[in-house]
């Protein structure tokens, strides 16, 4: 897609960041990202929840693509902050949509494991999602919106998203890492299975998307199988912590606000196949992500303080 211009919601958070990155590397497009606000050079303020801006918006940058990588996504508070949950992760993205058809834009949107029950795993795009949390529910009714507002679209449900960005909130790695160089006894759960994913080889996904003009549903995740605790520990031994400060324990003792699916483990291989995706290894991905942050000044490996 020659000239392309793209418009990239939630630029500022983790994936978002990301996908900035990613396309600024190709020649070919041209970039407006946007945020709810608009504190980075470049980038401008836009309400994706906000039916009449997000219509204007469109019409006057007449984007080629537009990248959703906005999304309320705080699994717990959406159980009470419902209605602000739902218009994020499902108003806005029929909003995006709509505006995508009256001005002839792509859509890719970015949803989650979420919409699935976890009690099997193994998940591939024809399975049935069945959602336990208001979360997953807000998610899956983006996605079938989505479908029924556009026929040009992209929909890449993802998990255990992780990386290092500025000023973006802590992720499963930044949380076990914080912990660790601070010492601190912590319980990491055994019985929640996924596949791990870095964000920066998402965004190498919506790329591909992209560039070949996919269309349609795609599981984009890390290719490894394992629990938290699996994960966590793999987190400590690339950043060079000893694990004795974590212990095991179950969902079930941490009183969460919201169900999680306990297996919500992922097939790739229709994006393995129609894509080209391929994806490192959880441990090369995080010696990927330690060296981001040693070269941002946000991990000192000697020391081995968070920053």
């Amino acid at each position: 897609m020659s000239n392309s211009r793209v418009l990239i919601t939630g630029a500022t958070g983790l994936l978002g960041q990301k996908v900035v990155e990613v396309f600024r590397r190709e020649s070919e497009f041209e970039l407006f990202p946007c945020d709810l606000s608009d504190g980075a050079e470049g980038y401008f303020s836009l309400d994706i929840t906000d039916k009449q801006k997000v219509i204007e918006s469109v019409k006057k940058l007449a984007p080629s693509v537009i990248i959703n990588a906005a999304a309320f996504t705080d699994v717990d508070r959406a159980e009470i902050e419902r209605e602000l949950a739902y218009k994020v992760n499902a108003s806005a993205v029929d909003y995006l949509a709509e505006a995508a058809a009256l001005f002839g834009s792509k859509l890719v949107h970015i949803s989650t494991d979420y919409v699935f029950n976890g009690q099997k795993g193994n998940y591939d795009e024809h399975s049935t999602p069945d959602p336990i949390s208001y979360y997953g529910k807000s998610k899956l009714a983006g996605e079938n919106l989505l479908r029924a507002r556009l026929r040009d679209f992209a929909i890449l449900r993802t998990q255990v998203l992780y990386g290092y960005g500025k000023g973006v909130k802590r992720n499963f790695v930044l949380w076990v890492v914080e912990k660790l160089s601070r010492r601190e006894r912590f319980f990491v759960v055994t019985d929640q299975i996924g596949n791990p994913t870095l964000a920066d080889e998402l965004a190498v996904a919506v790329l591909k998307v992209v560039q070949r003009d996919a269309r349609g549903l795609y599981n984009v995740s890390g290719f490894q199988t394992l629990s938290r605790f699996e994960f966590a520990e793999q987190v400590a031994e690339v950043f060079g912590f000893e694990p004795s400060m974590m212990s095991p324990s179950t969902t079930d003792r941490l009183g969460q606000k919201a169900r999680r699916p306990m297996n919500s483990s992922f097939i790739c291989l229709k994006a393995q196949t129609e894509l080209g995706l391929t994806m490192p290894t959880v441990k090369d991905s995080l010696y990927f992500m330690r060296q981001q942050m040693k070269l941002a000044g946000a991990f000192d490996p000697a020391s081995k303080i968070l920053l």
